[in-house]
């Protein structure tokens, strides 16, 4: 009963009955907003053509920057990892592992692959455009839509309160051990976020403190969508096709039976043979799919893989 009430609240919350698009849909508006941050919406396919130029420029000069930020705090690990303790150096190798994987994603954001993917998964594959083929189906669609709109606040309050932590510890931990007062401890540096090969005085003064503070605000924001915000959308395209497993899975599970138990007429004969023809190209519809989301997705999923290997087992 508990349940059952929380799902009506939760349904009202989440309703989208009155738009005529999934571009429309709320969790679709912040999904979108967040990814054109980094220049990752694909506005070309959905006919936003002036539009498109920008954001592809936009999307490469976040590759170019990214490219050089990641060569800089490489070069500040191969300079300092004798003097690095055991913990910053791991602190500093992922920040760098973190950047890549953020190089890699934005990259395939300009693939016409995972363009198309985004396309199809909003303007053909979405269950919006099923719901109206039986009541089972809509209310797929309806548990899917909201299932989709919880994650997508989940990860949002998730990114939000994990680059605020990223950022303030660091200022915190300053602030605990003194290093903004007037008697400091001697010979010592200030904690950063991120750390690049920049000059002593960024990490031994106040004012350049301050200075890599401000520039690692915009990094860890971009670094810290692009390896989230991906993941969320892959997370949303994959609730749409476990919902369309699961009509298929009921549509196959639901052919009627014959009348008189022994034997089909020839009208239901035609009835059953529509019927698989219908789950047949329903089954056909999401195979293709789920193949290019594999093809528009695979280097991103290699390297996430590559990833979760090196710092789960290695």
């Amino acid at each position: 009963m508990v349940l059952k009430r929380l799902y009506e609240v939760l349904k009202k919350r989440f309703d989208d009955g009155y738009v005529n698009s999934p571009l429309d849909f709320k969790y679709v508006t912040q999904l979108k907003f967040v990814m054109t941050t980094i220049g990752s919406w694909p506005y070309k396919q959905f006919g936003r053509n002036q539009l498109a130029p920008i954001m592809s420029m936009y999307n490469a000069f976040l590759i170019l920057f990214g490219t050089i930020m990641g060569a800089l705090a490489f070069n500040y690990i191969r300079v300092n990892r004798v003097k690095l303790s055991f913990f910053d150096l791991g602190h500093n190798i992922l920040c760098w592992i973190f950047c890549i994987l953020y190089l890699q994603r934005i990259v395939t954001a300009r693939t016409r692959k995972y363009q198309e993917t985004i396309k199809d998964y909003l303007l053909d594959f979405n269950l919006f455009y099923f719901k109206g083929r039986s009541p089972y189906a809509a209310k797929v669609h309806a548990q899917i839509h909201i299932i989709s709109g919880m994650f997508t606040i989940y990860v949002m309050w998730e990114m939000f309160i994990g680059v605020s932590l990223f950022i303030f510890m660091p200022w915190f931990n300053n602030y605990s051990r003194g290093m903004f007062g007037e008697n400091r401890p001697e010979n010592s540096t200030f904690e950063h976020s991120v750390y690049f090969y920049f000059p002593d005085t960024v990490y031994s003064t106040e004012e350049g403190y301050w200075m890599l503070f401000i520039f690692n605000i915009p990094i860890s924001y971009v670094t810290t969508i692009g390896l989230c915000v991906f993941d969320l959308l892959l997370c949303l395209i994959v609730f749409q096709i476990w919902g369309h497993l699961r009509i298929l899975k009921h549509n196959l599970q639901n052919i009627p039976l014959p009348e008189n138990n022994i034997m089909f007429s020839v009208e239901e004969n035609n009835n059953i043979r529509m019927l698989l023809k219908d789950n047949i190209l329903h089954h056909n519809f999401i195979i293709k799919f789920v193949d290019r989301c594999s093809d528009a997705f695979s280097e991103y999923l290699f390297a996430f893989y590559l990833f979760m290997q090196f710092i789960t087992c290695i």
